[in-house]
């Protein structure tokens, strides 16, 4: 598929995407019980980051995108560490919760939201190695733009 037919899928998909939150927004207005409106629109929340993420998707494809610096990387690195942290004892508590309750309702969600931390630690793993390491521009980087292809490598005449 080439780059056009991307972007115009990308774009049909963000519009889908955006038409399913706003149907669950329109189905759950009125609706008087707050656990099936909560769950509707929890899983509408998806629907909201797909689009995001479709956003972020079509401007890579439109153009580069931007470096980041080590001190940039070694910030988001530490709250990635964190995040993944987070994300481990997210998994554990869930876990705990939905092999030790005896409500049927209380492990179901229990459940969902144990998968969406698993799919979550293991994309903040995946963002570190393939976006944080690939995007950042270090200055020996730079030195070897400068220089790799000069006569003189920094030397006065060679």
């Amino acid at each position: 598929m080439d780059k056009d037919h991307i972007l115009e899928f990308i774009n049909r998909q963000i519009a889908l995407e955006e038409k399913i939150i706003t149907i669950v927004k329109e189905n759950v207005e009125k609706l008087g019980n707050d656990f099936l409106k909560d769950l509707l629109l929890g899983i509408s929340q998806d629907s909201l980051k797909h689009a995001a993420l479709l956003k972020s998707l079509k401007k890579a494809i439109e153009g580069p995108t931007p470096f980041i610096s080590t001190q940039e990387r070694d910030k988001i690195a530490r709250g990635i560490d964190k995040h993944i942290q987070l994300e481990k004892q997210a998994v554990e508590t869930y876990t705990q919760l939905m092999n030790e309750s005896d409500d049927k309702q209380v492990r179901t969600i229990a459940a969902m939201i144990r998968e969406d931390e698993l799919r979550h630690h293991a994309l903040l793993k995946e963002l570190y190695k393939t976006i944080v390491e690939s995007e950042t521009l270090t200055e020996d980087m730079i030195w070897d733009m400068v220089w790799r292809d000069s006569p003189w490598h920094g030397s006065p005449g060679g």
